[in-house]
């Protein structure tokens, strides 16, 4: 693999972009569907299903930092040599992809479905880790990676919007009552993801193999402890933990509503299963245009106020919805269709802003570390998303459990009720708030990722740390947590072996 420059054109945009129909798209049907096919559909009681969700992902916590670490230096092998040490495990994942259809099954017991959701959950993080790092792989520019993470976004809302369609249409073929249309769904978006995959494949690329200084190391109890040592110590650096303050708590609102919506629409509303893909398809619709608007505001204005924005948005759309069933308001659905159209457009900022800032993680980092920990960070995001999911799953399921939820029925006791209106009250609000209480502390933006980057490159051309002028610093410093002469190398961040690159020399 030779280091030649490549362009970023559009159809790059297109492709990198359509990797994120197997992360939003696969993730928004069964996020908003697949404990109620178990619980509705295969007979599973409410705890065994949401059992489900948190046993694979807490396996699966396990393979983040795993993969990370894995594609980090895989360019010590043979295969990662030809095929790139990212792009061969999404070509890796395209032929897996089948294994989606199989979670949809019914008729099978609580181990056919625990084992399903695991290999698919495995598949997901082995493709989506390496995806996460192309961005920053593939360009240094603030304004391309803005792009690049906008044009996911975008793709994320198209998943979303077939996610939320195929259900629907399936549902009108088939008949709602039937569980061949949630087969049907996951065949489709099989092909889907097969096909984008296989078009992200082919129009991305990563830094060469001589960019790229190896972090081998020694033994396997050595690779162990690195990853471990490296996971704990990307929280060490002051935008990560605020920063993963903004996306977990911002993510866990979001995914607790999805994951109570149908519910909520199903049982509290008393309205159609229908009319849940119906508005989850026009929401989707709307968080589209909405990333559209986010991505120019972000570029301009940074993360921090259009992020408390969007989350605001999302606590007006939940207390109005409650407000709805509280006061019994007439004409209810369309009330229902504007509070969802007011969702949609603040979701849409929600999603695309943290894992924007993610991109420029990395950057900060090598300040710290002196080296170059894409696929760590994007283990340690993914790994910290995947565990607020399914704690909140599972809370959930225990939550309506311990209220009366009948599985199975098509009406629901009051305290069942009640239980899924104090989840979107204190639940999804909380966790929101929280997420603006740490978007508020975020002091990452366009100029401050300038200054870093310069500073990057100045050093690295040979440039004295000592002479780093006092805004250059101050900037590290706010950003960093770690006083400037601690950067580079010259602290305790992180593994540290004798093959792990050397700080760099120029102190004074």
């Amino acid at each position: 693999m030779e280091a030649k420059p490549r362009k970023i054109t559009l159809l790059t945009r297109l492709a990198y972009g359509s990797g994120n129909m197997l992360g939003s798209g696969a993730l928004g049907i069964s996020g908003a569907w697949l404990l109620f096919f178990y619980t509705t559909f295969c007979g599973l009681p409410v705890v065994q299903a949401a059992l489900i969700f948190s046993i694979s992902t807490y396996l699966d916590v396990i393979l983040n930092p795993l993969m990370g670490f894995i594609t980090d230096n895989f360019y010590n092998t043979r295969l990662g040599k030809k095929f790139g040490r990212r792009r061969f495990f999404i070509m890796l994942g395209i032929p897996l992809m089948l294994l989606y259809p199989a979670l949809w099954v019914t008729g099978m017991n609580f181990f056919y479905y625990l084992f399903t959701y695991i290999a698919f959950e495995m598949t997901y993080t082995m493709v989506m880790i390496p995806y996460e790092t192309l961005a920053v792989e593939m360009t240094t520019s603030f304004d391309e990676r803005t792009y690049l993470t906008g044009f996911k976004a975008m793709f994320g809302k198209c998943a979303n919007f077939i996610a939320a369609a195929l259900p629907g249409i399936f549902f009108t073929v088939l008949g709602k009552n039937s569980p061949y249309s949630f087969l049907a769904t996951g065949a489709v978006y099989c092909v889907i993801m097969l096909a984008s995959l296989t078009f992200l494949y082919f129009n991305s690329w990563e830094r060469p193999a001589s960019e790229v200084a190896s972090e081998h190391v020694g033994s396997f109890l050595k690779g162990l402890k690195k990853i471990f040592v490296d996971i704990i110590s990307t929280f060490r650096i002051r935008a990560f933990r605020d920063h993963m303050g903004m996306y977990l708590f911002g993510f866990g609102s979001e995914w607790l509503f999805t994951a109570t919506f149908t519910y909520f629409v199903v049982f509290v509303l008393q309205r159609p299963s229908t009319f849940v893909s119906e508005m989850n398809s026009m929401s989707s619709i709307l968080q589209l245009v909405s990333t559209a608007v986010f991505i120019i505001i972000c570029a301009k204005k940074g993360f921090t106020k259009p992020f408390s924005a969007a989350l605001g948005i999302v606590i007006s759309a939940v207390l109005a919805y409650v407000v709805i069933y509280f006061f019994h308001i007439p004409h209810l659905t369309w009330l229902v269709v504007g509070i969802t159209a007011l969702f949609g457009i603040g979701t849409g900022g929600v999603y695309y802003i943290p894992w924007t800032v993610y991109t420029f993680m990395a950057d900060v980092d090598e300040v710290v570390t002196n080296r170059r920990r894409e696929g760590i960070y994007s283990g340690a995001m993914t790994m910290g998303g995947k565990l607020i999911r399914a704690t909140i799953v599972f809370i959930l399921g225990v939550v309506l459990s311990q209220f009366g939820f009948k599985e199975g029925a098509t009406t629901q006791p009051q305290s069942a009720i009640n239980a899924i209106i104090g989840v979107l009250l204190i639940g999804v609000i909380g966790m929101a708030l929280l997420g603006m209480f740490f978007s508020h502390r975020m002091k990452l933006n366009h100029e401050t990722h300038k200054v870093i980057l310069a500073e990057l490159d100045r050093v690295h051309n040979g440039g004295k740390m000592a002479d780093v002028t006092p805004e250059t610093k101050a900037v590290v410093e706010e950003l960093t947590g770690f006083k400037y002469e601690d950067c580079f190398g010259h602290n305790n961040v992180g593994y540290h072996d004798k093959e792990t690159p050397e700080p760099v020399k120029q102190v004074g």
